[in-house]
């Protein structure tokens, strides 16, 4: 077997030099990148699986049972090479976004409690090559999931667009105001599990908002941005953020001319405010305006101190039970 991390010679022609130039990841079979770090490259594990893999140029991006393994291939004759390991349990908040209508790649970003250059990993997927909402469904298992949840079965992959309906002028205008309103929760917990499969089957969502084309969404286990973005409304970014690391949080009531309330959440997140010398590294700190109009805004302070003072959450780490099919 050829070393996977060794220059491949395809793709061929201008596909290969946008590849190298813009670095996004299409996917390869797991099971034969377990036997290649299992056997040549001993880099996992004997208790270890590869469950998701893709491949940029030289460079591989591993998905195991354990933590994620970003491979760097450096240098002209790739002698040097730089293997870099995320474990899920460090890994405190993550985002994935879907391409739009002229976007060639999705994207995956991973929030960690490191303060220094991984603070903050971004990964870009070549979109048509690579099921985003997959992934985001893998990490989901590991970070929001508990030992107790139901087995997670991974079906046929959806290469398509997930995001399909445009969004019109009113939306674009209705985004100049930032606070929210209260929508109904179950349509947008059926959507979430049916449409677009983002969350666990334990997983519900109690109370829903919306900012314009955005919403914030409180489950049981996680608090989720939804950020629309471009024109058309095609690409999504869903932020999740889990309230295991949530360790602080502020409401503030409307006062005597408002309009709205505001909830805060302080997290253990690393939040990269410029990458310039001297390199500023903060704590990620949530902000949420709500029309008191139709939301008591102390009912959304009981909901979130029920889940991160109260919540029966694991303190050991036990692998969750995964299984993909195609």
């Amino acid at each position: 077997m050829v070393s996977l991390t060794s220059a491949s010679p395809d793709p061929q022609g201008f596909e290969r030099l946008f590849q190298w130039l813009g670095g996004d990841q299409r996917e390869l079979d797991p099971t034969e990148l377990d036997i290649e770090f299992h056997t040549n490259t001993k880099i996992l594990l004997n208790d270890e699986k590869v469950l998701m893999a893709f491949k940029a140029g030289r460079d591989v991006s591993l998905f195991t049972n354990l933590r994620i393994i970003i491979i760097d291939v450096q240098g002209l004759v790739g002698c040097k090479i730089l293997y870099t390991s995320i474990p899920y349990r460090s890994i405190h908040a993550y985002s994935v976004e879907s391409a739009g209508i002229w976007d060639r790649d999705s994207e995956l970003n991973l929030y960690t409690r490191n303060r220094w250059n991984l603070a903050k990993i971004d990964m870009d997927f070549r979109s048509g090559k690579t099921d985003i909402m997959q992934i985001q469904k893998l990490l989901t298992g590991f970070i929001v999931g508990r030992p107790t949840d139901s087995k997670i079965v991974f079906g046929p992959k959806n290469y398509g667009i997930h995001e399909r309906k445009a969004v019109g002028w009113n939306s674009l205008a209705a985004g100049f105001f930032d606070n929210s309103k209260e929508i109904d929760p179950a349509e947008i917990n059926e959507k979430l599990h049916v449409d677009i499969p983002m969350l666990l089957e334990e997983e519900t969502v109690l109370r829903a908002f919306s900012q314009a084309r955005d919403m914030f969404l409180y489950t049981n286990r996680r608090f989720l941005i939804v950020d629309t973005k471009g024109l058309s409304g095609q690409r999504v970014k869903y932020k999740s953020i889990p309230y295991k690391y949530v360790h602080a949080l502020e409401f503030e009531t409307a006062g005597h001319l408002d309009r709205d309330a505001e909830v805060y959440c302080h997290t253990d997140i690393s939040d990269v405010i410029s990458n310039g010398i001297p390199r500023q590294v903060g704590l990620l700190r949530t902000k949420q305006s709500i029309l008191v109009k139709h939301t008591d805004i102390y009912e959304v302070g009981k909901l979130l101190l029920a889940h991160t003072l109260f919540d029966d959450i694991p303190t050991e780490d036990v692998e969750p039970e995964i299984e993909i099919t195609f």
